[in-house]
């Protein structure tokens, strides 16, 4: 129930939250309470306990006080749920003035109904609102039965308008499909190969039904957002193809100008806010494997001037979204914002208790002190290395390149012994080994062992030719992260 409470305190306005102190102004527990709502982003039953029942803690005996805090907390929770009722911002307006139909056709105004649905079908019809289009026309041929029985033409009409509402919702929900397909591909497997190809043979089907239904602008909208979006984040794709992408972003950009009020994929309030907020994030994966990073972290600046912006706005998302940008700025070395993100990270993970299942916020933490050395210290090396461990213990083969990090992480701090146990990890080793241009991190780690300076030297002499090789953009990005290591030993 915290949680609850937490979300439904975060909606009231400012003068909600003065009326809410107002109301409960002959209760000083309570108002302790909303104080301490307002201080922490999460409360938990035992810091609420702490803070509100401070003087009797040592007085009266747990359970009681803990009956007491749950007993206040109820008492906010009804209030919270009676303020906010009809008020929460989940609903677009569209969606709230269908409601009001919808009650209205209830209460029997069917003429009223009328008048006001037209108005909202032609807002329906030309931001291509297909999630609202088949309530909306049912709910239209309703009203003309109950107020104009005899008007058989009007009503054949609608009930035609009806059927392609249908239709068209159905094919918006296969386009919403076609997107789902590749969060599972993604999720099952990162197969390069299989997902190129699974790709190219989804766009086609997206370019010719788009084609065919090109007087409902949404589905060319979506065609070239999935486009854009996905094929951006596949690195076979962008060298490729990158023509072809640059033409999908561009012709988006065409659409969403001359389209303000239309929504892409998800129907929601302030839709353009959180399109704006993904598509950002996707120019900075296709920035980045075009191997331009500094372009790349652009992006995540003009995401966060979007969100400066909009600050009543919830941004809605995912661990996806946070590792994108995550890497965005370790390529471009802005390790700082590295650091601020990760905390960031670490919030959302705590929150939905995702942390056993995807990147820790800690590997990035790892990442970011790599990159801050020496001017910047990790506080607790040793602790953060052996959060890595115990998550590691658990990780299947595709957390190799965590092993990597916590062992140059183990390195850079001295810490050799334990470096070695991690950048000895066979699946890593053979990772490595797999690109001839490849230098594992092991190498360095044998060298600053060995205490030759002369040998570092050569080392050093060893990465820049491979770099010259041109390599692959993960080799080469590895390379430059060695050569970095280098000068804090020389």
């Amino acid at each position: 129930m915290n949680k609850e409470i937490k979300h439904l305190y975060q909606e009231l306005s400012t003068s909600d939250k003065k009326q809410l102190l107002e109301n409960f102004e002959q209760s000083p527990k309570m108002l302790l309470y909303i104080q301490a709502l307002e201080a922490s982003n999460l409360l938990s039953t035992q810091k609420a306990i702490k803070v509100v029942y401070e003087v009797e803690q040592d007085l009266v005996d747990d359970n009681v006080l803990i009956n007491r805090f749950y007993k206040l907390r109820g008492i906010l929770r009804l209030y919270l749920l009676k303020q906010l009722k009809n008020r929460l911002k989940s609903s677009t307006d569209e969606e709230t003035e269908l409601q009001f139909l919808k009650l209205l056709l209830i209460k029997n105004e069917h003429a009223f109904v009328l008048e006001r649905a037209k108005k909202l079908e032609k807002i329906c019809w030309r931001n291509n609102l297909f999630e609202l289009l088949p309530q909306l026309m049912s709910l239209m041929v309703s009203a003309l039965h109950l107020h104009k029985s005899r008007d058989l033409e009007e009503i054949a009409v609608y009930v035609d308008k009806l059927e392609t509402a249908n239709e068209l919702l159905y094919t918006f929900r296969k386009f919403e499909h076609h997107i789902n397909s590749f969060r599972l591909k993604i999720n099952d497997g990162y197969n390069h190969t299989e997902l190129a190809e699974h790709y190219n043979n989804t766009i086609s089907k997206l370019r010719r039904k788009a084609k065919a239904l090109k007087e409902h602008v949404r589905f060319n909208l979506m065609y070239h957002y999935v486009s854009f979006s996905i094929g951006s984040q596949l690195q076979g794709i962008v060298h490729k193809t990158s023509n072809v992408l640059t033409r999908h972003l561009n012709q988006l950009d065409k659409l969403l100008s001359e389209n303000p009020d239309m929504p892409i994929s998800r129907y929601i309030p302030n839709h353009r806010f959180h399109d704006m907020n993904s598509l950002l994030i996707n120019k900075a994966i296709y920035w980045f494997n075009k191997q331009n990073t500094a372009k790349s972290y652009q992006q995540i600046l003009e995401r966060a001037q979007l969100k400066e912006a909009n600050p009543n706005e919830y941004v809605i998302e995912s661990g996806a979204d946070f590792h994108n940008i995550l890497l965005c700025c370790w390529a471009a070395k802005e390790f700082q914002a590295l650091l601020k993100y990760s905390q960031e990270l670490k919030e959302f993970q705590l929150s939905n208790a995702s942390i056993k299942h995807e990147t820790p916020y800690f590997v990035y933490d790892l990442l970011a002190y790599t990159g801050l050395f020496p001017r910047q210290k990790c506080q607790e090396p040793t602790k953060i290395i052996q959060l890595t461990k115990k998550f590691l213990a658990d990780a299947d083969e595709n957390s190799a390149w965590i092993y990597s990090v916590v062992g140059t992480f183990a390195m850079l701090y001295g810490l050799y012994k334990e470096s070695r146990a991690f950048l000895e990890y066979p699946p890593l080793l053979a990772e490595y080994y797999q690109n001839p241009k490849n230098i594992p991190t092991l190498e360095l780690l044998d060298v600053l062992e060995s205490k030759d300076r002369q040998q570092l030297i050569d080392f050093r002499l060893r990465i820049k030719r491979c770099k010259k090789e041109m390599p692959h953009q993960d080799v080469l990005l590895h390379l430059n992260e060695l050569e970095m290591l280098i000068k804090h030993f020389l």
